[in-house]
């Protein structure tokens, strides 16, 4: 029997809702591959993973990213200190209500490898909503500023909202100048309360374009991914997909604010996704052969084939 896509639906609290735009593209140019679901729920249930898969990436980066991260000791007087900012512009400013992970840093002699792991607990809430739980461990081969060092990340019991996520991530540093920049290749696998899985690997490279110089004030951050990834589900769907226009990120806002993407089946386009001008809300725009239709990030586009 194939996996149940309802309770699916449930684990991720995703609503069943969408609003069709009042010009329809029918171009000739998307295929209909033969999925045991229909396209648009493939992509849009797609679409909210990758917006889990940045939440877990930018919490990463916010301790790991820098130099001032990996040699901070995460006190209350670091986190207050002028130089890594004050107030609500801290980086427990991420975080619902001043709580945050726990933060340890084991180094061995010499100072390198250096492992961090990030201990959520059984739930620890961010400003923006999510709760995340369970560890992150991340082992840094080398300094930060070395062109090639390498940040291998692993999960440990460790979940967003109501997904599961396990597996490893390697970040490896390609550019360290007025822009961050960084490799990402991934393989995960994402879980969810009714045992059904997507299985996840990608290549990408994340630029870190603002920011900088406020590593842990995440309020003005400006990050622009690029890249691909593969996915096969329990349902036996399997895809690619694309970046053709760099997908933004903004510290201050909880989605991805612009760029698109582009779904392939065996090397034939069948769905596209365009996220907008860059303004912070939780909505875009999916085009099929059925047509092109608005959606809302983390709602899955649940119609049949037509």
């Amino acid at each position: 029997m194939k996996t149940n896509y309802v309770s699916l639906i449930i684990g991720l609290a995703l609503a069943f809702t969408s609003c069709e735009k009042d010009e329809v593209d029918l171009s000739n140019d998307y295929t209909r591959p033969e999925f045991s679901t229909s396209v648009e729920s493939v992509v849009s249930m797609d679409a909210a993973l990758e917006d889990v898969v940045e939440a877990t990436g930018y919490e990463i980066d916010l301790f790991s990213g820098s130099t001032e991260a990996i040699n901070s000791d995460f006190t209350e007087e670091t986190a207050s200190s002028a130089t890594l900012k004050s107030g609500n512009t801290g980086w427990k400013s991420r975080y619902a209500a001043g709580q945050c992970p726990l933060i340890t840093i084991e180094s061995a002699e010499g100072g390198f490898p250096k492992t961090i792991s990030l201990n959520y607990g059984e739930q620890t809430e961010l400003a923006n909503g999510r709760v995340l739980r369970g560890v992150i461990k991340i082992v840094l081969s080398e300094p930060l500023r070395n062109i090639g060092s390498k940040r291998e990340v692993t999960f440990e019991g460790f979940s967003i909202d109501t997904i599961g996520v396990e597996g490893t991530k390697v970040f490896t540093t390609l550019k360290n100048a007025n822009e961050r920049e960084v490799n990402i290749v991934r393989n995960l696998i994402f879980t969810f309360p009714d045992a059904s899985f997507i299985e996840h690997s990608s290549d990408k490279t994340r630029i870190w374009t603002a920011g900088l110089d406020t590593p842990f004030n995440h309020f003005d951050d400006v990050i622009e991914v690029t890249g691909f990834s593969t996915n096969r589900d329990s349902d036996e769907n399997e895809y690619e997909r694309k970046i053709v226009k760099r997908l933004v990120l903004k510290g201050n806002c909880r989605f991805i604010v612009s760029g698109a993407v582009e779904y392939y089946k065996n090397g034939q386009l069948f769905a596209t996704i365009d996220y907008g001008n860059g303004e912070c809300d939780n909505q875009a725009t999916i085009t099929t052969a059925n047509g092109t239709f608005e959606f809302i990030i983390g709602r899955r586009l649940a119609w049949k084939n037509k």
